[in-house]
This record gives C-alpha cells, sequence and structure tokens, in this order.
C-alpha cells in the first residue's frame, strides 16, 4: 500500500456491529420482553412474517436500488441519502425492543421499526459496496478484516452494558457508519460505481474512470452471478438453522463474551488465509471452509447434547458469521471490479442474497422447532439432516464449473473479459486475426496464434508464454499470481523475464508487440 489508509474507510464496522447487535447476536437487553408481546396473539406464518419483516424489508430496499438505478443512478449520487439512511436506522432501533402498555401500540411501532431498519441498513450497504468498490482491492483486503474484527470488539464492548446503555451505544453504530460515508463521499472514494446511471428518464451511462464496468442490465447481473448467489444464501441458512440450538440464560454473559472473543480470532485467522499468498476470495472458499465447520456444530450437537453441544455449535455459528461477512464484502468488491456488473448490482444483489439467506433460515428455525416441540423431529435428527442437506448442496455448488471460471476472476479482482480493457482488446485481437487470416498462416489464427509465434521466436519457456499470454490480455501482476496460483514475487520475475526477451519496457509495447503495431 502506497498511502495510508483513512479512517473513515473502517466505518463499515459500526454498520456490521449495529447488524450483529440487534439481530445475530441479541445483546441489547430488552429484546427478547418486546417480540413476544409482538407474536404472542399470532399463529405461526404470522408470526414468521413479523420476525423476518426487518430481513424482508431490506432485501425489497437492495432489489428496488438495483431495479432503479438506471432511472435514478446510484444511491451515493444522491447527498440526501448520506443522511436519511443512518438517520432512519439508528433512530428506528427502540421501535424494535421497547414494549409498550397497549398491544396495538406495540405492533405498530415494531412494523415501522422493522421497515426503517430494513430500508435504511439496505442503502448504507449498497453505499458501502460502492465506496469499497472504488479504491484499490489491496486496500479492501486490509480494511475488511480490520473493520470486522473491529466490529467484534464493538459487540464485544456493549455485550458488556446494562439497562439502557447497550440501546443508546447500537443507535450510535449507524450514525457513526454514516458519517464515515459522508468523509468518504466528501474525498471522492464513494462517489458510486465508475459506470453508474445518471437520474432522469433517459437513463444515459455517466461514465467514470475506474474500476472498469459494464453496464449490464439487472437480470443480466443476476445470471452472471450464476450459482454464486445461491451459495451465498445456502452459507447463511445454515448458519442461522446452527446458531438456534443454544438458549442463552439470564446470568451467562461470560459464554456470550467467549463467543465473540473466540469469533475475532477465527475471523483473523480466515483473513490471513484468504488474503495471504494466492488469494482465496470467492464463494467456492467460502463453502470450501464453512461446510466442514458448519457439520463439525451439528456434530457437537449430537454428541454433546443441548448443553455442552448447542453452546459450542452457537460458538461455531457466530464465528463462521463473522468470517462469511468478510469473505464476502472483499468477494463483492472483487466482483464489481472485474467489469461484470455495477457496484450496485454487485452489492446489491449480494447483500439480498445474505438476508435472503437469513429469512430462510428464520422460516427452518420456526418450522423445525414446532416439530421439535410437537414431538415430530428430535434435536439429533435435526442436526443429522441438517448435515446431509449441507454436504450435498455445498458439494454441487462447489461443483458448478460456470462458477469457477467466474470465482478465478473475482479472485483477482482485474476486468473481465467482459469488462473495458477486455472490449478495448478485443477489437485488437478481430484486426490480428482478419491479419492472420489473410496471410493464411498456419501458427494458428487470431492473438493465441500470435503468441505462440512470438513466443518461439523469442524462446519463452512454457511458463513464462502462459505469463505472456496474460500479459497480452491486459492482466496485473496480481491477477497472474492468482491465475496461476504462483508467489507475488514468483509472478513478478517471469514478467521481467519476457520483458528481457522480448526486448519491450512497458505494458504497451508489449501490447503493440502482440497486435503488430510500431514494428
Amino acid at each position: 500500500m502506497n498511502r495510508p489508509v483513512p479512517l473513515y474507510h473502517f466505518g463499515w464496522a459500526f454498520l456490521l456491529a449495529w447488524v450483529f447487535c440487534v439481530f445475530y447476536v441479541q445483546v441489547v437487553e430488552g429484546y427478547t420482553s418486546a417480540m413476544p408481546a409482538v407474536l404472542g396473539a399470532y399463529d405461526r406464518l404470522t408470526t414468521l412474517l413479523l420476525v423476518g419483516l426487518p430481513v424482508l424489508s431490506s432485501v425489497a430496499t437492495l432489489l428496488a436500488i438495483v431495479g432503479l438505478e438506471r432511472r435514478f443512478g446510484s444511491p451515493a449520487v444522491h447527498p440526501v441519502l448520506f443522511w436519511l439512511a443512518p438517520l432512519a436506522t439508528a433512530f428506528s432501533c427502540p421501535l424494535l425492543f421497547i414494549q409498550y402498555e397497549s398491544f396495538e401500540l406495540t405492533l405498530l411501532l415494531f412494523t415501522v421499526g422493522a421497515l426503517l431498519t430494513g430500508s435504511g441498513s439496505g442503502f448504507m450497504w449498497v453505499m458501502w459496496g460502492e465506496c469499497y468498490s472504488r479504491i484499490p482491492q489491496d486496500e479492501v483486503e486490509h480494511i475488511a478484516p480490520v473493520s470486522t474484527a473491529v466490529a467484534a470488539v464493538l459487540v464485544l464492548l456493549v455485550s458488556s452494558m446494562s439497562g439502557w446503555a447497550p440501546l443508546l451505544v447500537v443507535m450510535c453504530f449507524p450514525l457513526a457508519s454514516g458519517a464515515c460515508l459522508l468523509l468518504s463521499r466528501r474525498d471522492g472514494a464513494g462517489r458510486g460505481a465508475s459506470v453508474a446511471y445518471a437520474g432522469g428518464a433517459a437513463g444515459h451511462l455517466a461514465v467514470r474512470s475506474t474500476p472498469p464496468q459494464v453496464a449490464s442490465t439487472p437480470w443480466d447481473a443476476l445470471r452472471t452471478m450464476g450459482r454464486t448467489g445461491f451459495g451465498i444464501l445456502t452459507a447463511c441458512l445454515f448458519v442461522c438453522l446452527l446458531g438456534s440450538f443454544w438458549e442463552a440464560q439470564s446470568g451467562e454473559l461470560y459464554l456470550h463474551q467467549a463467543v465473540i472473543v473466540a469469533s475475532i480470532l477465527f475471523t483473523i485467522v480466515v483473513a490471513l488465509v484468504s488474503t495471504k499468498g494466492p488469494r482465496r476470495i470467492s464463494v467456492t472458499y467460502l463453502l470450501r471452509w464453512m461446510c466442514p465447520v458448519l457439520v463439525l456444530g451439528f456434530v457437537s450437537v449430537i454428541i454433546w447434547g443441548p448443553n455442552v453441544g448447542s453452546y459450542v455449535a452457537y460458538l461455531i455459528a457466530i464465528a463462521s458469521r463473522f468470517a462469511f461477512c468478510l469473505i464476502t464484502q472483499m468477494f463483492f468488491a472483487r466482483f464489481a471490479a472485474c467489469g461484470r456488473t455495477t457496484a450496485v448490482q454487485a452489492y446489491g444483489f449480494g447483500w439480498a442474497f445474505v438476508h435472503l439467506g437469513d429469512f430462510v433460515g428464520v422460516v427452518a428455525i420456526v418450522v423445525l422447532g414446532a416439530l421439535r416441540t410437537e414431538g415430530v423431529v428430535a434435536t439429533n435428527e435435526t442436526a443429522a439432516a441438517s448435515i446431509a442437506v449441507l454436504t450435498v448442496l455445498t458439494m454441487f455448488l462447489i461443483g458448478s464449473t460456470k462458477g469457477s471460471s467466474l470465482d478465478r476472476a473475482v479472485q483477482a479482482g482485474e476486468p473481465s473479459d467482459a469488462g473495458t480493457l477486455g472490449q478495448m482488446l478485443a477489437g485488437k485481437a478481430g484486426a490480428v486475426r482478419s491479419e492472420g487470416e489473410g496471410e493464411g498462416e498456419g501458427e494458428g489464427e487470431g492473438l493465441e496464434g500470435r503468441i505462440r509465434t512470438l513466443s518461439r521466436s523469442h524462446a519463452l519457456t512454457p511458463r513464462e508464454t502462459e505469463v505472456f499470454g496474460l500479459l497480452a490480455r491486459g492482466r496485473s501482476v496480481p491477477f497472474i499470481r492468482d491465475a496461476l496460483v504462483i508467489s507475488r514475487e514468483t509472478a513478478a520475475t517471469h514478467v521481467k523475464h519476457v520483458y528481457v526477451k522480448l526486448d519491450v519496457h512497458s505494458r504497451q509495447e508489449l501490447i503493440d508487440l502482440v497486435y503488430g503495431e510500431g514494428t
């Protein structure tokens, strides 16, 4: 990193801490007192809808942001949203927790709070995504792990408070995150995606420089994600289910705090493994480590029972969720940077899948809880069935050949063949292909034939030829490192040898040589 990272770029930590305190860890006192009053008079279906209302509100907001991007532009081009979203998220929090004497008033205010927190946080997820998609990916790989660890520390601090202090502090988290977004906007880091849609009926494109992106339709962007989104949904579903086995009792604060400390350590390990050496920032990598870890949690329930086993399962679920948020935040930034979607589409659809996974998890918890209460299924049977379904789904998702090529592009964080650079090089490749066809070259047509011809004539080794081919397509050293699964130093050495043997001194000279310019 060539410059210090501004501290306000770590403001995503406050938003992450807020969602964990409010929905995942339940450290805000009063949370469990308001919900029964709201839900007690309803059947299971209505109860399910009310419990899932904040999540469904966020999903609807995220999908609306993506769908309306062409007409109104990204959220980051509307300054008022930098104020409204944090304020709506912060000041609607008490409505989820406070129980009033009137049941109807409690229900009304809870519904309003659920809608406001869901919609406000939805805008903030996307705006932070746009901020991260416009800064160098190496910086994101420092910001996201540190932000996740800071969020866990904030949750730990809130868990040690009592009375109304936790709720007041948690209300401040969206405000602090919004203030950091404003600062990011002022220095230009958060002014939207590189291809953003300007407002108005014409919906014309406002193109910014980096990172290169394509202006695909929402449907095209959704299809581009392929099975990636369903992999994210699956991970969230089973994290929710795993965390539901343990029911905390009063006076067990130290058990919650032990979970947060373990989550911090686990997140650090996942961050180091995913960002050091060859990059492992993909949904495939996410599922490869999450599936065994979650299976271990379900096995703990079966072996050690409802006390120790369920607590271990809860610990694994929370630690996995922190690490999951870390990987997906970096993944969405690279997804946008590789040129297949705008930042709004990458983060909008990405976090929509996250929240949909949470909602499906809530559905599974309610249904399975009812079945266990009625004696239809036992806890061990639920855990065993979860292991079977999780394993099958993970094998199906990891085995997707369509997703693997996308993962490689995302891991490298470089423009894909669909990106702006790829389109520019494709035009030159067409010229080379036409020229080759006219001359009847026997080396193979187009760019590949030109690369093979130059490699032989300049005595490049097979590995140097691979590197040369990637350089000719505009790829960077980090991309080559990840694509060939080698260290950065080895990739840089190969690049140096290619430059020396081809007698070029810059990337432009190399590309000109490949496409026959200046020769």
